[in-house]
């Protein structure tokens, strides 16, 4: 799988009151080129991308890097949010080497099935038991057809839709799993992935979503004649995983970049409201001590959640405009960090568990520093992550939950899982927020794109509900975003 959008967030508030607070607005002579509202990957990469430029991002929690953060548990770094990376490619492959941060390939086994109390390690492991519970044929015929798709398919803005792509954008994966007739172990097993990936289910997201995913998986398939062909197929998957994080997880990108911009970014700071005046944008911040202040700016590029971009700048927005983003639901997400003195789960970096639990995923958070960190205090301290994602998207039970169900429901079902795991654990921290997904529906890939081609002018829209909801795909949006503005600064 690719990376998830399985992150931590504190709990959103992004309008605070500013009724009787000083106002203190600058009027000075000084316009940016550029105001980047946000601070995720999205708007850092967006900045990263217009050094060349006169601008400012606004973030409003202390610290950058939205769904990619990280924590630290008696020596040892944790990842939070974003748990790893595809190989990257650009921009985070140039952002990565300009900015000299060390990648690490995770090592093998990085994935594991967990089906009815056995493991199936890395893509070997997981074509055994997609085999054993279908068909080497079923098998084949699985992988062919969604690399047939898969061949016409770009990432948006690149994305032609047209025949069978078009119609894969109307109907949900459940859909395409049955009139294929899948076997059901198909879809047990992935909508566990769609569930981590989406935070939506199998009978929610469009078949389209869903087809990069699965052809992740696929990669370089060719077809298996023999059973004894599986082996050989799969024989580099002890050596390479193709997924990749930090030392200090993936929050080391954004508060890399974070370094890199130096003052040109402001923390602490909450954007109230996006207006126009005249040929400039005015953008409204609510600051620490309940300051008020309005900067300038010649463009402006929004990399907040699409509910946010429509709530502080849809005075400026197109009628259009205002009904996609109105359109873009989000799902909830819960993490919970499990610490521990012993280890919980060790076998591998993650275990992808049964359908039906209240998470999809177990990290162990150790894998990586003990692989790569001879000093990191791995044999006395253990860090276990678990991925809560909503059964549905419309279920936002998650958000309300108190910390002693949650985690009562949790622990009785990873002790399921990993018998004897409750006992184990000393501490444990929990984190919940609202704007987790934004949801694949169908329907979305003709939403992004009509949304693409009816931006411009100025203001422009950065974030993973533009493109596709993973890390990689935020960054490239915030990409996207500045070499609009560069080419609308060009005309």
């Amino acid at each position: 799988m690719r990376s998830k959008m399985v992150i931590l967030l504190l709990p959103i508030l992004f309008f605070i009151s500013v009724a009787s607070a000083a106002v203190a607005v600058d009027r000075g002579d000084r316009t940016y080129d550029v105001i980047i509202v946000g601070g995720g990957i999205a708007g850092l990469t967006a900045a990263f991308s217009l050094a060349d430029y006169d601008l400012l991002l606004l973030e409003k929690e202390k610290q950058v890097g939205g769904r990619a953060t990280s924590g630290q548990y008696q020596g040892i770094s944790y990842a939070r949010g974003t748990e790893y990376l595809g190989k990257p490619e650009a921009p985070l492959a140039e952002i990565i080497s300009t900015l000299g941060l060390t990648l690490r390939e995770i090592p093998a086994p990085a994935d594991v099935v967990s089906h009815r109390g056995r493991m199936f390690f890395g893509d070997y492991g997981k074509a055994r038991l997609l085999i054993d519970n279908s068909s080497l044929g079923g098998f084949n015929r699985f992988a062919e057809k969604i690399l047939t798709a898969y061949e016409d398919y770009d990432d948006i803005p690149d994305t032609v839709l047209r025949g069978e792509l078009q119609r894969l954008d109307t109907i949900t994966a459940r859909q395409w799993f049955a009139e294929n007739s899948f076997a059901p172990i198909y879809s047990d097993i992935y909508n566990v992935t769609f569930r981590g990936l989406f935070g939506a289910n199998i009978d929610e997201i469009s078949a389209l979503s869903a087809l990069p995913e699965l052809a992740f998986d696929f990669e370089g398939f060719e077809r298996l004649d023999e059973d004894d062909d599986l082996a050989e197929e799969y024989k580099d998957d002890r050596n390479s995983t193709g997924m990749y994080s930090f030392d200090r997880g993936i929050a080391e990108i954004p508060l890399a970049i974070a370094s890199h911009l130096g003052d040109r970014l402001r923390t602490g700071t909450t954007v109230t409201a996006v207006e126009r005046t005249g040929d400039l944008f005015a953008v409204t911040c609510a600051q620490a001590g309940n300051t008020r202040i309005t900067y300038r700016a010649k463009a402006v590029i929004l990399a907040t959640p699409s509910a946010i971009t429509l709530n502080i700048a849809g005075g400026v927005l197109g009628e259009e405009q205002r009904q996609i983003l109105g359109s873009v639901s989000y799902a909830p997400y819960v993490t919970i960090a499990l610490f521990s003195e012993a280890p919980i789960f060790n076998q591998a970096f993650d275990l992808a568990v049964p359908d039906g639990l209240l998470f999809t995923d177990i990290y162990d958070a150790t894998w990586i520093a003990r692989h790569f960190n001879a000093k990191a205090n791995t044999q006395q301290s253990w860090v276990t992550l678990l991925y809560v994602a909503p059964v549905s998207y419309r279920n936002t039970a998650l958000l309300s939950m108190q910390d002693q169900e949650l985690m009562s429901t949790a622990l009785t079902q990873l002790d399921r899982i990993l018998p004897g795991s409750s006992g184990l654990i000393k501490k444990w921290e929990i984190t919940r927020f609202r704007y987790g997904y934004p949801v694949m529906t169908p329907g979305s890939y003709q939403r992004m794109t009509r949304l693409q081609a009816i931006t411009g002018g100025g203001l422009y829209l950065a974030g993973d509900y533009l493109v596709y909801p993973t890390f990689e795909a935020a960054a490239s949006s915030g990409q996207l975003a500045a070499r609009r503005v560069m080419d609308w600064f060009e005309d």
